[in-house]
């Protein structure tokens, strides 16, 4: 790993606010950056699905990365998610992400079209190979609709300039595989739902919505495994989890509710971006959840 800065611990995915009108509006964001880091969080995820990536485009992307990385002026690590559905636009945000001070850079596999597991893996080798920062893979099947088989990671683990993997998916039989078959390699959980088993399956941290909301739950998670106390670390990812549980029923999408969340507890970073819609179901058990184990 090139970047001095450690990706193990608990990173936040960082939202992207919008003003009223739907626009790029990146000061929102200042005061949630400001509190996270004092909290102690071991880092940002730029640019991933919380952030509405793919809802912006490459020049908004950019913005965005510039701001996050004069905001935080190298007090933490920073990823930057550069994954899109074209190479051309992943190495051009890669690049921009090295010149604005990033640590490592993240993507998801192309996707849209059908692609198979040989063309998937030379897409990471040309971004390992033109990016100037480290590779963290980001396999996110549910989203992306791109299942890719255990060997075929393994291939693109061991590419050069590749450190790791964001593995949101609930297949943990592949996860521990991975760590297995390639040990010097750093895996990262991604179901919020899901930590304690992740860390204490060997993943080094974790990068998940719901941090936004609770990062002081998630920084005790990962120290109470991190001691050996999993019965504690338990009890507190079963409370997360009821907030994560009352979050899907209430946004299904997930971003429109952490934004909602982030609003109670006094974090206005504007609505989701269309054709996300505004939150119309009862919040209430939400708002009495988030009260009990948010920073409010």
């Amino acid at each position: 790993m090139s970047s001095s800065k450690s990706l193990a611990g608990i990173v936040i995915p960082l939202v992207t606010p919008f003003d009223n009108e739907g626009s790029l509006a990146p000061e929102l964001v200042n005061s949630l950056i400001e509190f996270h880091l004092d909290v102690g969080v071991h880092g940002f995820y730029v640019g991933g699905s919380t952030g509405e990536g793919f809802l912006q485009s490459i020049a908004e992307r950019c913005e965005y990365l510039q701001h996050v990385s004069d905001v935080c002026r190298q007090r933490t690590t920073l990823v930057a998610q550069v994954g899109a559905l074209s190479s051309r636009d992943a190495w051009t945000l890669a690049e921009h992400a090295a010149q604005c001070g990033y640590d490592i850079v993240s993507s998801t596999p192309p996707f849209y079209f059908t692609y198979t597991e040989r063309e998937l893996v030379a897409y990471y080798q040309e971004l390992a190979e033109r990016s100037p920062l480290p590779v963290l893979l980001y396999n996110t099947p549910a989203s992306t609709g791109c299942s890719l088989s255990v060997d075929a990671q393994i291939e693109m683990l061991k590419l050069p300039n590749v450190i790791g993997s964001k593995h949101t998916d609930k297949d943990y039989f592949a996860a521990e595989r991975l760590i297995r078959s390639v040990p010097d390699t750093q895996i990262v959980n991604g179901p919020d739902e899901m930590l304690t088993a992740g860390l204490a399956m060997g993943m080094v941290g974790g990068i998940g919505s719901t941090y936004n909301l609770m990062p002081h739950r998630y920084l005790e998670i990962f120290s109470l495994v991190a001691s050996g106390e999993l019965e504690k670390a338990r009890e507190i990812q079963s409370s997360v989890n009821d907030v994560i549980d009352e979050l899907l029923h209430i946004s299904p999408g997930v971003v429109p509710g952490i934004k909602y969340g982030l609003k109670f507890l006094g974090y206005d970073v504007g609505r989701a971006r269309k054709p996300f819609q505004p939150i119309e179901a009862d919040t209430s058990r939400f708002q009495q959840l988030l009260s009990e184990h948010g920073f409010q």
